[in-house]
């Protein structure tokens, strides 16, 4: 290993590893075989220390402002202290491990559903309320992934395949959109993300189930609450790929009259085209 690529993983250590600062240096100085006051000459109004905390805490403050990016929704919940303190114990817990700061706030959502209360019932508050901050960080994470994952750019349209869905029901072939994320949540949240995005007042949503899509096409992102059975028919399309089969389960788990649920999937089915849910082979 060259002497830069050494003291390059040597601050880099120091920089993105949990722990006070001195102990950290004092074993990156001792593993890399280095002295911190040699590499990093120190002056009369800083030791080499402080300059490598100046380091640590911009490369931290970098990352909040990177979770900050992902989860404007949510810090907007929190509030700036708050949502601080959940993401600096994340980043403490899950320290970056990628040079993709895309992969940086994926395991977020988990981070906050692991660190509800045990027993919620004896806080002074809604209980269900504990799962808000949870699902809204659930829901800003799919619109970060499926804003990144593959979609349907570069497809053809064939712009007939609308035009003539009622004539060519169950005689084409459709796909569910390789970017296609469903979430069954507890609160209504599409509204409030769209208020936060859109600087406009977000009010906090009553419980109620919710069924949502977020889709891309033509490099724009769709998030959208769903009718339950067509949340069900999607979900179930998009496992096994089989389209009959699919509005049989959706009929069966909905209680629906499968011929009732066709005619309304026949209306339904070019919006779900147009806004990138489905599409045929027709416009590969």
């Amino acid at each position: 290993m060259s002497e830069l690529a050494n003291i390059q993983r040597w601050l880099t250590s120091i920089i993105i590893k949990p722990g006070k600062l001195g102990e950290k240096i004092r074993l990156a100085d001792q593993f890399y075989q280095l002295n911190n006051e040699k590499v990093i000459r120190p002056s009369l109004r800083s030791s080499a220390g402080e300059k490598i905390g100046i380091y640590a805490r911009g490369y931290v403050l970098r990352l909040m402002d990177c979770m900050t990016a992902e989860y404007p929704a949510l810090h907007h919940l929190l509030g700036e202290e708050l949502f601080g303190t959940f993401a600096k114990a994340y980043l403490v817990k899950k320290p970056a491990a990628s040079p993709d700061l895309y992969d940086l706030g994926k395991n977020f959502p988990d981070f906050l559903k692991a660190a509800q209360p045990e027993n919620r019932e004896i806080h002074n508050t809604d209980p269900s309320m504990f799962d808000l901050p949870v699902e809204l960080a659930k829901l800003e994470r799919a619109i970060s992934e499926v804003s990144r994952s593959k979609g349907l750019e570069g497809m053809e349209e064939n712009k007939s395949i609308e035009n003539q869905m009622l004539y060519l029901f169950g005689t084409v072939s459709f796909h569910a959109s390789p970017c296609l994320q469903l979430l069954q949540l507890q609160f209504p949240l599409v509204d409030f993300v769209q208020a936060v995005q859109q600087g406009s007042e977000a009010q906090v949503p009553d419980e109620k189930e919710s069924f949502i899509v977020v889709s891309r096409k033509n490099y724009i992102v769709h998030v959208h609450e769903l009718e339950q059975w067509q949340w069900h028919f999607l979900t179930q399309f998009k496992a096994t790929g089989n389209y009959l089969e699919s509005a049989e389960f959706t009929a069966q788990q909905c209680d629906l009259e499968k011929s009732s649920l066709m005619a309304d999937m026949m209306l339904w089915i070019p919006v779900a085209i147009s806004i990138g849910y489905i599409y045929a082979d027709s416009e590969i």
